[in-house]
């Protein structure tokens, strides 16, 4: 579509207004502003001044934001009309007719502008289509797909998602006459569950991708995307720029598996079947009892999963708003859009998607802020995780991000689906740690500060993850199952060429994976009552309940000086247009089995923490008062006003944390020391 008069008159106005912060901005990073500071020996040593960077960026994303919403504005107006367009196309054409006969129907003159702009295939591409339909195989669909020039390939893809079907099935692309393709994979050796088997193929991954030219990255990403777009190592936004035609894929896949779905008996139908198939001497009350607690969504997912049709409508429904949601430009998510000579890699206002496979439950990363921040933080959540349900996390994560912290939520395997037959299984942090160690050192990002944090299921991943040696500066194991720690029984991953201990260890290793001395903060915290004490205290009680060898996750991130221990206190005031969960009141303290999900929910003192740890700002630490045989939390008294936070840098040692403050009767206000543990 020409654009509108409207529109023009806005990129009129404001274009050139952009331009100029964008060339301030530049003018900003190459001349960063410093300051100095007082070195080892006492000499004045000039630092780059990151204080002054980040305010300066954000003035000038201030100064961005009223010329970007008369632009948006304008656009919207812009797409609207289009959209009235292709709605009135659509009611033109009856089902079944042709794309001739939709083309009769439009306005004379109207359907060359449409090719004109891309927005409707031409008479080649037609005929391209019904070649690709003959193809046998997804290189046959390649073959004929490079017969386009790379500009007219990308258009051609987005407009025919159903041609990139063909490619987004094929996971481990091999191609003999594509020597591009080939000399990758003589990079990465080999993949297993979409990830190579050596980390120190990562590294040659990396310098590879760097030596193609951009026409030829581009290309790797168009007719590759699901290698490219999950393969460590390449850059994440050449990886978000594959993704996002996959997650155009997976829309027109999950639409048709809904149709079957929808088909299917429902969860009624099935109840009556089940019934009619239990034996006999089970009085019919009885039986509807036992059917209606293992159909109901708790059981689900506290005991098992069925995967029953009406949950599964619901979770395709949950998918397809998901999916969608990843494709919607969404302002203010980056300053500027990522270009290369090829032209745009990933636009400012596109997601940036870091994996997207959505066989099974799926697997999934995105990148929230700037792709430039000294922060980043990686969130992985817990047990029942899954493409329906990650965009809570998803977009809690986004609002660390606004603190000029990159974070990123992962679900790089497929995780545990229900908590009894699943989650107690050693295998998904043992998988999830080597698959989130090899994501981190994809990353390459050894100048950043990284913070790996794990949440229930979650928590055992970063465990794990630590234990292999991830390349991290800071952990933080909320509610976790385990800290990988203490196992005393073989690791799974082949670490011969790495020389590791053939056990779980006791305490993490002080070097990485590849034998680098790190340096790790580490910082745990569990709110009381929450049921997930049970299996952090596995590993202490299996020599008498007889756990099997494939259950746990390793000892409990409490019981060892490794960690500083954080408060999960109480819910906060939120602000006037939110309200607290029913039957929550601020002040109340995160306790019981409910706090178990309360732990990473927005206004709680453990939040406040998450985002502390994340963006190495200020926690809330953990103090006990009384004596060190019966040594009680200071929230456990209500009247308690709580505990003001302190820079992360500040906190006491995990053994000074640990020590209680020791209370006795006295004149003023009964306590020695620092009075009540108010630190």
């Amino acid at each position: 579509m020409r654009p509108t008069s409207s529109t023009t008159s806005a990129l009129d106005q404001h274009t050139p207004t952009l331009r100029d912060i964008q060339r301030d901005w530049d003018a900003l990073h190459a001349d960063r502003p410093r300051t100095e500071v007082r070195g080892d020996v006492g000499e004045d040593v000039s630092v780059i001044d990151w204080a002054e960077v980040r305010r300066r960026e954000d003035a000038l994303r201030d100064r961005t934001e009223h010329p970007k919403e008369m632009l948006r504005t304008a656009d919207r107006g812009c797409r609207d009309t289009l959209a009235q367009v292709r709605s009135s196309l659509a009611g033109l054409q009856p089902g079944s007719s042709t794309a001739s006969f939709t083309r009769s129907q439009a306005p004379e003159g109207a359907w060359q502008v449409f090719r004109d702009h891309g927005l409707a295939n031409t008479r080649a591409d037609e005929a391209l289509l019904a070649r690709i339909a003959q193809a046998e195989d997804p290189n046959a669909v390649r073959a004929l797909l490079d017969e386009l020039d790379q500009e007219r390939l990308a258009g051609f893809l987005q407009r025919n998602p159903h041609v990139m079907a063909a490619l987004a099935t094929d996971y481990e692309p091999r191609n003999a006459d594509d020597a591009v393709l080939s000399g990758l994979w003589n990079a990465i050796g080999e993949l297993e569950n979409g990830q190579v088997t050596d980390p120190r193929a990562i590294a040659d991954i990396r310098d590879y991708w760097a030596g193609l030219t951009p026409q030829e990255q581009q290309r790797m990403r168009l007719l590759y995307p699901t290698l490219i777009g999950s393969l460590d190592g390449i850059p994440v936004e050449h990886r978000a720029a594959a993704n996002r035609l996959l997650v155009e894929s997976a829309i027109d896949i999950e639409q048709q598996r809904l149709a079957i779905l929808q088909a299917m008996p429902d969860n009624a139908a099935t109840r009556e079947d089940v019934l009619q198939t239990v034996p006999g001497w089970y009085p019919d009350w009885v039986a509807e009892k036992i059917v209606d607690g293992l159909m109901h969504d708790k059981a689900q997912r506290l005991l098992h999963d069925f995967r029953l049709r009406d949950q599964e409508v619901e979770r395709s429904r949950k998918r397809l708003a998901f999916y969608n949601n990843l494709l919607a430009p969404k302002s203010g998510l980056r300053f500027s859009d990522v270009t290369d000579d090829s032209g745009l890699v990933l636009s400012g206002d596109h997601r940036a998607i870091l994996l997207f496979d959505p066989r099974g439950d799926g697997r999934y990363a995105e990148w929230q802020g700037e792709f430039d921040t000294e922060n980043v933080g990686i969130f992985v959540p817990g047990t029942t995780t899954d493409m329906a349900n990650i965009a809570k996390y998803r977009d809690n994560m986004a609002k660390v991000a606004r603190r000029g912290t990159s974070t990123i939520t992962w679900m790089g395997i497929d995780l545990p689906n229900s908590v009894a037959s699943d989650a107690t299984q050693t295998r998904y942090s043992e998988d999830g740690g080597q698959a989130l160690l090899r994501f981190v050192e994809g990353l390459g990002m050894p100048e950043r500060a990284i913070t790996a944090v794990g949440h229930s299921a979650g928590g055992g991943i970063v465990g794990f993850a630590d234990v292999y040696g991830m390349d991290v500066d800071r952990t933080l194991l909320i509610a976790p199952s385990g800290s990988g720690l203490g196992l005393h029984r073989p690791l799974p991953w082949p670490l011969d060429p790495w020389g590791a201990k053939p056990s779980t260890p006791e305490s993490y290793p002080a070097h990485t994976w590849d034998d680098e001395a790190r340096d790790v903060q580490r910082f745990t915290m569990t709110a009381p009552g929450d049921t997930v004490r049970l299996a952090q205290e596995s590993e202490n009680v299996r020599w008498w309940v007889g756990l099997p060898e494939d259950w746990g996750h390793g000892n409990d991130p409490i019981d060892t000086d490794q960690f500083t221990r954080l408060e999960t206190g109480r819910w906060l005031e939120p602000p006037p247009t939110l309200r607290l969960p029913e039957g929550i009141e601020v002040g109340d303290r995160l306790e019981g089995a409910d706090a178990h999900t309360w732990v990473v929910t927005r206004f709680t003192d453990s939040w406040t923490n998450l985002v502390g740890v994340m963006t190495g700002g200020e926690v809330i630490p953990y103090r006990e008062d009384g004596d060190w045989i019966n040594p009680d939390n200071l929230y456990d008294d209500p009247g308690y006003p709580g505990t003001d936070p302190v820079p992360i840098d500040d906190l006491e040692s995990p053994w000074e944390q640990s020590q209680p403050e020791i209370m006795a009767p006295g004149p003023v206000d009964g306590s020695f020391g620092s009075g009540g543990g108010s630190t």
